[in-house]
């Protein structure tokens, strides 16, 4: 049987976001997925394929729809909070109940550390047609690891908060989306490039009491902006500060 307090708190969250019923299961199921740490939807609410992640990236095919990406963004951290809150156990039982609900199957890929050590733990990570990429804001650093190469950028003033969807194959066609707009990858600085390491599993982070104090503050933001209290640049600056405290 489906968990009633579960329904209950999906349907809160759907109006609470606008969007239906469907489209939150929907999510709901890709964060199950990714653990509660990135999510991959294809739903027509969410204007089609994307990718979240945990910590402020996010990847829609309307790149520049920044009001429907606060939306996604909201509601999978509050869903990923939801999944923590509830265990394993409710996590299991929706994967069992709602499997249909996913647009395409979605696979879990433990992370592995490609990157160099030096640089810590990344803001955010994810793959796109083939390559890797890892985003250290306090750095300014973007890693992009193909094939065997692993190239570094610098990233400037860009805080990166997204990628843009890239039909091509070649790193340099790569977009990501920041708070200036949009930045093609040929266009950062590069660093250095150098052989990509062997892989090795990444540390467990250390349990961070204020995490969920932050994502809350994120989502307080996330409703005054809607409201129009703030303005999408005093949002996206907050949300920066907030997000490097993660």
């Amino acid at each position: 049987m489906t968990d009633p307090s579960l329904e209950q708190k999906l349907a809160e969250c759907a109006e609470r976001f606008g969007f239906g019923r469907a489209a939150m299961q929907h999510l709901w199921a890709a964060v199950v997925e990714g653990g509660g740490d990135m999510a991959m939807f294809d739903h027509p609410e969410f204007a089609g394929p994307g990718q979240w992640m945990r910590g402020g990236l996010i990847l829609i095919t309307e790149p520049g729809n920044h009001v429907l990406k606060n939306r996604i963004d909201a509601a999978c951290n509050t869903l990923s909070r939801v999944m923590r809150e509830g265990g394993d156990a409710v996590a299991s039982g929706h994967r069992r109940i709602h499997a249909d609900a996913r647009g395409w199957d979605t696979v879990r890929v433990e992370r592995e550390v490609w990157w160099p050590q030096d640089l810590g733990a990344p803001d955010a990570t994810g793959e796109q047609n083939a390559m890797a990429y890892a985003y250290f804001a306090a750095a300014r650093r973007l890693a992009i690891r193909q094939a065997e190469r692993v190239t570094l950028y610098d990233t400037g003033d860009h805080h990166i908060t997204g990628v843009a969807q890239s039909q091509q194959a070649q790193a340099g066609a790569m977009v990501f989306t920041s708070q200036l707009g949009e930045v093609a990858l040929a266009d950062m600085a590069e660093v250095m490039t150098f052989a990509a390491a062997e892989p090795t599993p990444a540390p467990t982070p250390a349990p961070d009491s204020s995490s969920a104090e932050i994502l809350d503050a994120l989502e307080r933001l996330g409703q005054l902006q809607r409201q129009g209290v703030l303005t999408e640049a005093e949002f996206s600056a907050k949300k920066q500060e907030l997000l490097a405290r993660l």
